[in-house]
């Protein structure tokens, strides 16, 4: 689906543009970037550039890794906020180097790829990222206030989706299509094709908090449960619920330290009330609204990869 030498163009880029001259917030940087990662983001960018030109420019490249940076600095940012001891099978950036220095790198990273933009973009492109980023910091701060909350409805589960994981996807579209020329309706399908295929992406990570082992995601399985989020799966088949089971939903996004007793109850309840299959569907819907963002595009082998992309989203592992 994607080309070897391009993942590796992008990794040489991701290590170029990380030039500080600060050893530690480098070491830092590139634990993070070194532990992999699918690069949907840069990958997104580039595929959209070539849609629509047919080749890269020099300016692709640079423009592409900016969005990983981003990508990069918001994961470094959640971590130290979920506390997290893991990514991406090891030890998270916090855990190893500490809280403080973690947020600065991220800060970096921020900065980073503001740089690369002020250089390689335009004002368009600037101001549809600041957009994103904007929304990213407002869906980590009403995820956020939900923790432990019964109470949390659809339309703020998928507010919390949107700025956690889709407009970062949407805006990587956006960027491409710019990059390759397109007047502003093709920039804006894009753009929905990234928000769709964000949206559907986040999704089956949820599914996959329930369905998953440890091995396969890097990270603990339940992982949401146990930080108090109630998300898709458990969200979908929430009215189903009878008020024993209710209580125990409660119990344990409210326990500081719910046991895997009741951890593996709820996720029994959630099989048995149908939401994996709930969240699978869902997915596949968006999926599909994304595929449909495509038809005024020209069709190539690059489109086709992006159909593909959409649909490797459902059928992933991890």
């Amino acid at each position: 689906m994607v080309e070897k030498k391009e993942l590796e163009k992008i990794e040489e880029y991701l290590s170029e543009y990380m030039d500080s001259d600060v050893e530690f917030l480098l070491k830092i940087g590139n634990y993070i970037l070194s532990s992999g990662g699918k690069r949907l983001r840069p990958v997104l960018v580039l595929t959209f550039a070539k849609l629509l030109r047919g080749y890269n420019e020099e300016r692709d490249y640079p423009l592409a890794v900016a969005m990983e940076y981003l990508h990069t600095a918001s994961l470094l940012h959640d971590d130290v906020v979920d506390g997290a001891d893991t990514r991406r099978g090891k030890k998270s950036a916090n855990r190893v180097f500490g809280n403080d220095t973690v947020v600065l790198t991220g800060d970096y990273m921020y900065a980073n790829a503001l740089y690369l933009f002020s250089i390689y973009g335009d004002i368009d492109m600037i101001k549809n990222v600041s957009d994103s980023v904007k929304k990213m910091a407002e869906g980590q701060l009403l995820e956020l206030k939900k923790i432990g909350d019964m109470d949390v409805t659809l339309d703020e589960y998928f507010r919390i989706l949107e700025g956690k994981t889709a407009v970062l996807f949407g805006s990587c579209c956006y960027v491409g299509a710019a990059l390759g020329g397109a007047p502003q309706e093709q920039k804006d399908r894009a753009y929905n094709y990234g928000l769709n295929i964000g949206l559907a992406f986040q999704l089956i990570d949820d599914y996959l908090d329930y369905t998953s082992t440890e091995e396969k995601l890097g990270k603990p399985v339940c992982n949401d449960l146990r930080e108090g989020k109630i998300t898709y799966p458990l969200l979908s088949v929430m009215d189903k619920l009878t008020e024993k089971e209710k209580e125990l939903v409660k119990k344990v996004i409210r326990d500081l330290s719910p046991s895997k007793e009741d951890i593996d109850r709820v996720k029994s309840i959630v099989e048995e009330k149908g939401g994996m299959t709930n969240t699978i569907e869902k997915a596949r819907e968006l999926v599909n609204n994304a595929i449909t963002q495509l038809e005024t595009f020209p069709q190539n082998e690059y489109l086709k990869k992006l159909e593909e992309l959409a649909k490797f989203i459902v059928e992933r592992e991890f």
